[in-house]
């Protein structure tokens, strides 16, 4: 079972996360676990509680995938990871493959961090976070 693991950092007053070297990207016929960490300057941060209902969720999707394609996003490691399980399985790659924009909140020295730039702080997105899972 493939991972993917997606370290997130504080670069230009907003969550970065790093996709370098298709490191968002899950193979069609393949399913695993994706692992958003907080390293770095964010090391000693938090995620925000997952609430779908919070504005400031520590993960909430901007566009929704369909049903079973992923499971329910959970805090690990004293809040410091976020885990959730990827199935692109769809034997016709069609209800499984896409690409989703997620956003992340972190808490971090007492100030909250995202990955959107529609907030007084954060000034600045230095990516556009997405899921991709690849086509037959």
């Amino acid at each position: 079972m493939p991972n993917l693991e997606l370290k997130v950092t504080i670069s230009n007053g907003s969550l970065d996360v790093d996709q370098s070297g298709n490191a968002n990207q899950m193979g069609h016929g393949q399913s695993g676990t994706i692992v958003w960490k907080l390293v770095g300057n964010a090391a000693s941060g938090t995620f925000n509680a997952i609430n779908p209902s919070s504005s400031t969720s520590g993960f909430a999707w901007k566009q929704q995938p369909p049903s079973g394609v992923f499971g329910t996003p959970t805090l690990t490691n004293n809040n410091a990871h976020i885990e959730m399980s990827d199935t692109n399985t769809d034997p016709n790659g069609v209800n499984s493959s896409g690409t989703w924009i997620y956003q992340l909140y972190a808490t971090i020295g007492g100030t909250q961090y995202s990955t959107i730039a529609s907030l007084p702080n954060p000034k600045a997105t230095t990516t556009n976070p997405t899921i991709q899972n690849k086509p037959n």
